[in-house]
């Protein structure tokens, strides 16, 4: 698996395969580190973030998303990820 990850091309792919969230959201931080910031693999961890209610997680990806939009000027998406961020900023644990 980890070959596959830090392979190249596959990662996305091989990302998909693993079925433990913590261990998804894991590797797809080594995948970034490692150069791999496409907008597939910053959705899989917005995604696995998401979907187990891992607030700081999530907010670190879609800050991420964020960055990208921005360099890639992409307003609407910019909007919507602001607003989410936002959502996420005023629903947090007091």
């Amino acid at each position: 698996m980890a070959r596959q990850l830090l392979g190249g091309g596959a990662g996305g792919t091989a990302l998909t395969e693993i079925k433990d969230p913590l261990s998804r959201l894991v590797a797809a931080g080594v995948l970034l580190r490692g150069g791999a910031a496409d907008p597939a693999l910053l959705q899989q961890g917005v995604d696995t973030a998401s979907e187990q209610g891992w607030r700081r997680p999530l907010m670190a990806w879609l800050l991420l998303q964020l960055k990208a939009a921005q360099q890639g000027g992409d307003v609407q998406q910019q909007a919507q990820l602001q607003r989410r961020l936002k959502l996420l900023e005023t629903s947090a644990p007091k």
